[in-house]
């Protein structure tokens, strides 16, 4: 595929990937259709690693993204000024490297989820919570 065909500068290869997906509120399935664009040559990425990449980006959109937009509530912001939703986001991006912090050392799975963290955090009026920000001993 050449860049002027694709539209898009430095394309090289392009891809359509087709997935059946099954609803619950449709009863045949349905087909959802994505294209996928590249600037690497056949040689440096093919078919299946192309595949493998997408699969990728979708596991960071359902991780990341699904903690970020359902559990912290990121979409439901109403903070509308480009320098306060900036930093709001810094800090529920720091807040979600603590939390994958301790999902990793929970040793009940079921609890082991971005909500259960907040909830372990809530407890002793957010005490545990600040624990994590603020130093152990004064250094004064």
């Amino acid at each position: 595929m050449t860049p002027s065909q694709a539209g898009f500068p430095y394309v090289e290869q392009a891809a359509e990937l087709l997935r059946f997906c099954e609803r619950k509120t449709e009863k045949e399935l349905e087909v959802e259709r994505e294209y996928l664009l590249t600037s690497l040559r056949e040689a440096e990425l093919g078919a299946a690693d192309m595949l493998a990449l997408d699969r990728k980006y979708w596991g960071v959109e359902s991780g990341l993204h699904h903690r970020l937009d359902v559990s912290a509530g990121e979409d439901k912001s109403r903070v509308r000024t480009p320098k306060a939703a900036f930093n709001l986001s810094l800090f529920r991006r720091s807040a979600n490297s603590f939390v994958v912090h301790w999902i990793m050392r929970q040793p009940n799975k079921r609890l082991a989820t971005t909500t259960g963290f907040y909830d372990a955090m809530n407890i002793k009026n957010h005490q545990k919570a600040f624990s994590f920000v603020t130093p152990r001993k004064s250094r004064r």
